[in-house]
């Protein structure tokens, strides 16, 4: 009877879990994190509650959150802002990046087990996702020795637990330093998850400065979150090589930021930063670690799914011409003065924007933004000097020559992804064309000047401004966006 009682266990025991089932186990519980199950729900929810959002950022549509993965005694009070949104919100898949602390073993490696485990219980993988990722790409496998002693995407799991119900998790971390690999790896999930109707949430695990004295930390870190703000990645890229900036993360942010960069969203948002030294200053402030909470958003959309308009009267746009023609003055004239502030709030939104000047009816400079990065006032500030001073093309602007110049501003709706250039309409649309790193951009008066007709419009657009074949407008490797531009001139 009582070896009849055990196979029937056995079979029981089975179909339950079934014996090839892999779960990770956690490597820092008790360490990083309290290992009881009470006490860590009850300083994950201590951290939350000090945490006071105001209400334009609760209603953030998130594409992304940057969070630290330090000891929660560290880094736990600064994680907190970003895991703040997350509460009330479902999600049916979280997609962790971080990078290893251990390896480099020169790929990026997806956990393609069935569940990663925490003192608050097992949470399931995304396992078709996973699959789809390691099955795109040679370079893009599981390797258990990345992700096994790995804390960096561990230390976000029990956050998740206490805020969500009924998600999965798909944990990527990279192992390595290989641009082409990250690219392609931003490449792939780019495209699976935007051909899912699934929701999906993306966390950048990373820390920032590591070990410097603490003035010397909050100085190096500013550089770095003014760098993500402003979306300078060619710069923040440079500055992490040189050292001059640090994100222990960095590679598996780069794989974030090209997927942001492809769907054209709003200006990332800092929540709070610290480090070591502000947590506890009685362990010293020499060697100090610095921690962001950042949040990426989506772009806001109608019910409709196109971007909200916002129209311009008359009086606002001349606001916006004499804004234009004082900043270069002020350049001009060494003022340095502050920027007006307009009454009407429309001008204070956040648009893309650019400046362009003409002389004689010839190009005399065109500076802009193709992604809001600034309130509309002080952006066309910013982009008529860059018109007039910056241009590469062209020497600046001098005091005798301004008198010549009209000054035209166009202002851009965001960017939608197009799947055929048949949905392109010459004259209404602007057109970007990007494949990796190489972009360029025609606003939609370039069709109207020339006279091009669809075709010579984008060979011209990939071989001069992105610096692709003619035809790689053609190419599926190649995404194609179209925007509008609401344009005015003196």
């Amino acid at each position: 009877m009582e070896h009849v009682i055990s196979i029937l266990v056995l079979l029981v025991f089975c179909f339950v879990l079934p014996l090839d089932c892999r779960t990770r186990k956690p490597a820092v519980s008790g360490r990083w994190y309290p290992s009881d199950p009470v006490q860590l729900r009850q300083d994950i929810r201590g951290y939350l509650a000090k945490v006071e959002l105001d209400s334009a950022q609760q209603e953030i549509e998130l594409l992304g959150i940057m969070v630290p993965h330090a000891g929660y005694m560290f880094s736990a009070p600064v994680a907190a802002w970003s895991y703040k949104l997350l509460e009330g919100r479902k999600y049916d898949t979280i997609i962790l990046l971080g990078s290893s602390h251990h390896y480099s073993s020169g790929v990026v490696s997806v956990y393609d087990g069935d569940h990663l485990e925490t003192p608050l219980g097992s949470i399931p993988v995304d396992t078709m996702l996973a699959n789809q990722i390691i099955s795109a790409y040679q370079k893009i496998i599981c390797d258990d020795k990345v992700h096994l002693s790995e804390h960096s995407n561990e230390a976000q799991l029990p956050f998740l637990q206490y805020l969500l119900d009924d998600f999965k998790v798909v944990s990527i971390l990279t192992s390595t330093n290989d641009k082409a690999l990250l690219t392609q790896t931003a490449e792939i999930i780019y495209n699976l998850t935007e051909s899912s109707d699934k929701k999906v949430l993306f966390i950048i695990s990373t820390d920032m400065s590591h070990f410097h004295p603490y003035e010397e930390a909050n100085k190096m870190d500013k550089i770095t979150i003014d760098l993500i703000l402003a979306e300078k990645w060619e710069e923040l890229e440079h500055n992490i090589y040189i050292r001059e900036c640090e994100l222990c993360g960095y590679h598996a942010f780069m794989i974030f930021q090209q997927i942001m960069q492809k769907l054209s969203c709003d200006t990332p948002q800092l929540l709070n930063y610290a480090n070591s030294g502000d947590a506890h200053p009685e362990y010293g402030t020499e060697e100090v670690v610095g921690y962001g909470a950042l949040v990426f958003p989506t772009r806001k959309q109608t019910a409709a799914g196109t971007a909200e308009p916002d129209t311009l009267n008359d009086l606002d746009k001349a606001w916006l011409l004499e804004l234009a023609r004082n900043s270069i003055l002020d350049t001009l004239n060494n003022s340095n003065s502050s920027i007006p502030v307009p009454d009407n709030q429309l001008l204070a939104q956040e648009r893309a924007v650019f400046v362009t000047l003409h002389k004689d009816g010839a190009l005399r400079g065109c500076i802009g933004h193709m992604i809001a990065r600034n309130q509309l006032y002080k952006a066309v500030w910013e982009m008529a000097k860059s018109a007039a001073f910056s241009d590469p093309r062209f020497a600046s602007v001098s005091v005798n020559e301004l008198k010549h110049i009209k000054i035209e501003i166009s202002i851009l709706t965001p960017m939608k992804k197009i799947k055929s250039i048949d949905e392109i309409v010459m004259g209404r649309d602007g057109v970007m064309v990007q494949q990796g790193y190489h972009s360029g951009v025609f606003l939609p008066q370039v069709a109207r000047e020339t006279g091009w007709d669809k075709e010579t419009f984008l060979r011209y657009l990939c071989q001069s401004k992105a610096m692709l074949p003619p035809d790689a407008y053609l190419d599926p490797k190649t995404d194609v966006f179209t925007f509008q531009v609401e344009e005015f001139s003196e």
